[in-house]
């Protein structure tokens, strides 16, 4: 009797182990893949991009109005530093926020296209369908890929990027355009002056 007893006990643990393989091996494949699933949500790249930036916020240099796919738009120059240049460029996105929604708006790099390496790089003509006057109520996200993961960067942020008013705008004029003259005849080829900046 007592040799029947121990093979059932030996069997019994044989059997927890198999169920403890056969369980824990499909929990550790599913986990993976909510984990997969998720790195390519936009939530994941936006977290991917917030704790691992691919570039740093763009420092905006200049503002001009500009006809952006016939509606008015706004054409932005400025500079940024690429983190990690082996990532591919994808898109850029750009959102016009309000109170009750948001709106994605038109953006596209209008430069040259060029292989960019790590370190400071230029923009001349990155086009935002968005007035000068409204890129305030807007925020622009850069999309990477970055081996087999999408990367979202926040690229335009108003409290970080350098304004018009930070680079000696002193007047926003009607027609959207921003001048750094106070004397008479400032905005005159643009409407006149909507807004004196600065106090």
């Amino acid at each position: 009797m007592g040799c029947c007893r121990g093979g059932y006990q030996e069997m019994a643990k044989l059997k927890l182990s198999l169920r403890f393989l056969f369980f824990s091996w499909p929990m550790v494949a599913g986990s993976l893949l909510v984990l997969w699933l998720f790195a390519q949500s936009t939530t994941g790249a936006q977290l991917y991009g917030r704790f691992y930036p691919v570039t740093t916020p763009l420092q905006v240099t200049s503002v001009v109005p500009a006809d952006v796919n016939g509606a008015p738009g706004s054409r932005i120059a400025g500079t940024a530093t690429l983190n990690r240049e082996q990532c591919d460029y994808l898109d850029i996105r750009w959102t016009l926020h309000g109170d009750a929604k948001n709106v994605r708006a038109t953006a596209f790099f209008a430069d040259e296209a060029q292989v960019r390496r790590a370190g400071v790089q230029q923009w001349e003509a990155l086009l935002v369908g968005v007035p000068p006057h409204k890129l305030k109520e807007t925020t622009g996200d850069v999309v990477h890929r970055c081996g087999l993961f999408p990367v979202m960067t926040p690229f335009f942020r108003p409290d970080q990027s350098i304004l018009p008013e930070a680079v000696g705008a002193k007047a926003r004029c009607v027609s959207g355009a921003f001048s750094g003259s106070t004397g008479p005849g400032t905005c005159s080829g643009h409407g006149g002056v909507e807004e004196w900046l600065n106090g």
